[in-house]
Order: structure tokens, then C-alpha cells, then sequence
């Protein structure tokens, strides 16, 4: 299989469909590097090979890496509870509280309520802010019970590893990966921008129209769940090769041991959608061996995989919120060279009784409201806090479409959404009590007068 890889960013970029790219391919004996478009769109710069760009989630790998680590110095268990390391750590459900083990917090099961804290004054963005907000914040699911997709269990990992460290966690990205690795266009501390060419991200407005983000970090508070890190595109992919190659970097340095690099790409548990979505310590997995994550923020999108089996990898890092603009010409094909099925939803014809699903759904971010319209069932998903930048007064109105046993496709003016919804636990008359989708869980609101 070739690839044309300049030809595909150019394309994108010089028709306007994405604001910048930047692409790494390791092919297993080269590094290939395509960069194209503009890393500011009210400069006009161009994008260069030593560009950073934002990762977004990305840096949840990361983060697992910097706490197993800790496994390996014997300064942890992923067995031990979290109070073990954070007495004074405060839940709004303190029944939770000692059930949350540490390998909960990188594995997205420990429950916890809290996705994207409200933005807030820079002095009050710290890391410790958001351990402390964590006293009021409820569980969505009691720890262990089910996988929702969780920013602040990283968070919490994050702190625990400076707790234990004494060292801030931006230094400790710092000097236990990037110096390591000679990552040296890479950076986890916004005071460090001014040394380097960096990205500005570009949301799509209500008219549909690309417009330069007014905030170019989530709040910094959630950094180690993906609000801060910048790196290049060949930067992230010699990371993802040292994970892939037993936490040795291809300078020769160990920055993780055989065994907790291979725990991190073992499977631990799975969302409920998307399915095919498993869950290591901090990588993600796909069928046919694939390691993975995404990345989005404030005019972000980024996704990086890694193919064990061959020594693969390649990171695809934009300054734009479109979603997938990259798949069917770039990122499908190379998953498909690996030996990585591409997932496809096929409606399913026929009748089916709608009342299970319909109801309100929500978590701390956003809520679902299932419902009827004729004969269609809509989904309408609002924003609940301010994320992303989201227009809040927009709440989008998905069609639906059942592909499998309650499972729905969303399409919106006709275009598919890749992420289904899936409506498990049913109560004693049927009513689905959880919603999932996003890789995350929402519960059942209570009917009016109940």
C-alpha cells in the first residue's frame, strides 16, 4: 500500500477544510514528516516541521507512563487505594472514596463525575484546584462497576506523581520523558511557548466557518488530562516507539520497564460504545493490535496510533476542531495495513419499540434528551458546561438509526457520526437507566412527578 502523504495534507489544508497538519510516520526503518497549512490562521505562518501543536489527550499516555514509573520504583501498587497516597483526597460520595485503586484512576473506572472544569482565573488553575473541587463532584458509577471515560482520575494520578516525586508534575513530564528521549520540540509548561514556533487552534463557528479560538488551553488546572501539552508531530511518534519497544527509546534509553510497558497495552476493560474501544493504562486498543489515542481542546484534533506487532506508528496533530477529515484518506488505509478493521454501522430495517430509550440522560458535561418526532427518534445532546468553547445555547438535534441490539447511529444533516449510542440496564419495566456514548456514561434523570 502507498500512500501519498504530502498530497493528502496539502489537499486538506490548501482547500481550507483544515486550518493545519502536521504528520509523523514511522515505518519501521524511517521516519517520514509531511506538515502543511497555517499554525496561526490570523498570521498566516505556515505550519513547519518543528511546530508544536496541542495533543490533547494524547497526554494521558503520558501521564500513565510518568505513574508506572512509580510501579517500577516500588513507590506504588496499581492495587493500592488512592488514600493510601492522598489522605486528605475528598469525593462527594465518601463511600467511593476507599474503593478507588490506583489502577482505576489510568483505566477510566473509578466513577468520579468530572470531566472539564469551569474556566477560571489563571492563580486558580493549578492542579491542586482541581483535586480539591473533587469534594463536591459525584460518581457516575460506583468504582469498578462500569468504564466511563475519565479526565480527573488522570488528574489525580497526575498529583499523585508529584506528591510522591516532590517535583511538579510539568517538570517531571519534562526531565523523566522529553530529556530522556531528546524530545526536544516538545513542552508541558505554557511559560516555555515563548522558545518555541507553537499552533493557534481554529473552532468552527455557528456559521460553519473556521474562526480562530479565543482560548488556546483548556483550564490548565486538568494539564495532565491533556491541557497543556504541545509537542511535534515526530516527537510523539518517537515516544509511542519507545512504549512499543519495551519502554526503550531509539537513543537506546530505558524509560520504562518491559513488564509496565507491556501492562499498559493489555487490555483491562471496555466501553460501552464505541465497543471496539478497550482500555490498557492509558493507551487505548483497537482489533488487530492496535495502541491509541486522541486528542481534541479548543481548535484541537490529534490522534496517535502504534502497531506493536510491526514496530508502526504514526501521530497526526491539527490546529482545528473538525473531527475525522483525515480518515478515509489517510489514517483508514494505514489501520487497514496493519491489519486494523475499520468499524462500519449498518441500519437495521424493521420496526422496534422505542419507549426503552426515550428520556433524559446526562453527566457533568453534557445530556441527551431521547425522543420522539413522527416516526423518528432524535437525540438532542447539550453542552453543560463550557467546553470546548461550546455554544451552549446550541444543542444539536441528531437523527437515529438502530444498528444493533440498543445500539443507535447518530447522523446529522445526513452525515454519519462515528461515535453510537448504546442504552444499557434496563429497570423493572424496561426503561434503559444508562446511556453510552463518547466512550463515556450517562444515567437516567428522573421523569417529572417521580
Amino acid at each position: 500500500m502507498t500512500i501519498d502523504f504530502a498530497a493528502v495534507i496539502k489537499g486538506k489544508t490548501e482547500s481550507g477544510e483544515v486550518t493545519g497538519a502536521s504528520f509523523a510516520y514511522w515505518d519501521g526503518e524511517r521516519m517520514q514528516e509531511v506538515v502543511g497549512g497555517l499554525r496561526n490562521s490570523v498570521t498566516g505562518d505556515s505550519v513547519t516541521l518543528d511546530t508544536l501543536m496541542h495533543i490533547g489527550s494524547i497526554t494521558k499516555v503520558l501521564n500513565a507512563t510518568l505513574f508506572m514509573q512509580l510501579v517500577d520504583d516500588g513507590l506504588i501498587d496499581l492495587d493500592d487505594p488512592v488514600t493510601k497516597h492522598l489522605p486528605d483526597l475528598r469525593l462527594g460520595d465518601p463511600a467511593a472514596l476507599g474503593k478507588i485503586t490506583c489502577r482505576m484512576l489510568i483505566n477510566h473506572t473509578n466513577g468520579i463525575d468530572y470531566d472539564c472544569p469551569e474556566y477560571s482565573d489563571f492563580d486558580e488553575q493549578r492542579i491542586e484546584n482541581a483535586i480539591e473541587d473533587c469534594a463536591t463532584m459525584p460518581q457516575i458509577h460506583a468504582p469498578g462497576e462500569a468504564t466511563a471515560y475519565s479526565n480527573i482520575g488522570t488528574v489525580i494520578a497526575g498529583y499523585i506523581t508529584q506528591k510522591l516525586r516532590g517535583e511538579g508534575w510539568y517538570s517531571l513530564i519534562k526531565s523523566r520523558i522529553f530529556e530522556p528521549l531528546e524530545l526536544r520540540h516538545s513542552l508541558a509548561d505554557i511559560t516555555e511557548v515563548p522558545r518555541f514556533r507553537v499552533s493557534v487552534g481554529d473552532q468552527v463557528g455557528p456559521d460553519g466557518k473556521l474562526v480562530q479560538s479565543s482560548r488556546p488551553f483548556l483550564p490548565l488546572s486538568f494539564a495532565a488530562a491533556g491541557a497543556r501539552v504541545m509537542m511535534s508531530a515526530a516527537g510523539l511518534v518517537t515516544f509511542a516507539r519507545a512504549l512499543i519497544n519495551g519502554g526503550v527509546g531509539a537513543n537506546g534509553v530505558r524509560i520504562l520497564s518491559a513488564a509496565s510497558a507491556a501492562l499498559m497495552a493489555t487490555e483491562t476493560t471496555r466501553f460501552l460504545s464505541p465497543a471496539t474501544w478497550h482500555v490498557g493504562l492509558g493507551w487505548m486498543l483497537r482489533p488487530g493490535g492496535v495502541l491509541f489515542h486522541g486528542g481534541g481542546g479548543p481548535g484541537v484534533s490529534s490522534v496517535l496510533y502504534a502497531h506493536p506487532e510491526s514496530g508502526r506508528a504514526f501521530a497526526l496533530l491539527t490546529n482545528c476542531s473538525k473531527n475525522g477529515v483525515f480518515d478515509a484518506d489517510l489514517v483508514d488505509p494505514l489501520l487497514e495495513s496493519w491489519g486494523a478493521p475499520v468499524e462500519t454501522l449498518t441500519p437495521i430495517e424493521g420496526e422496534y419499540e422505542s419507549t426503552p430509550y426515550e428520556g433524559s440522560f446526562e453527566n457533568q458535561i453534557y445530556r441527551f434528551d431521547i425522543f420522539r418526532d413522527g416516526d423518528r427518534l432524535l437525540a438532542r445532546m447539550a453542552a453543560r458546561v463550557d467546553f470546548y468553547e461550546t455554544d451552549n445555547a446550541s444543542a444539536p438535534i441528531f437523527d437515529l438509526e438502530r444498528v444493533g441490539d440498543h445500539l443507535f447511529r447518530m447522523s446529522l444533516d445526513g452525515a454519519a457520526i462515528p461515535f453510537p449510542l448504546a442504552f444499557v440496564d434496563p429497570d423493572g419495566e424496561g426503561k434503559m437507566q444508562r446511556l453510552g456514548a463518547m466512550a463515556r456514561i450517562f444515567n437516567r434523570l428522573p421523569e417529572a412527578g417521580q
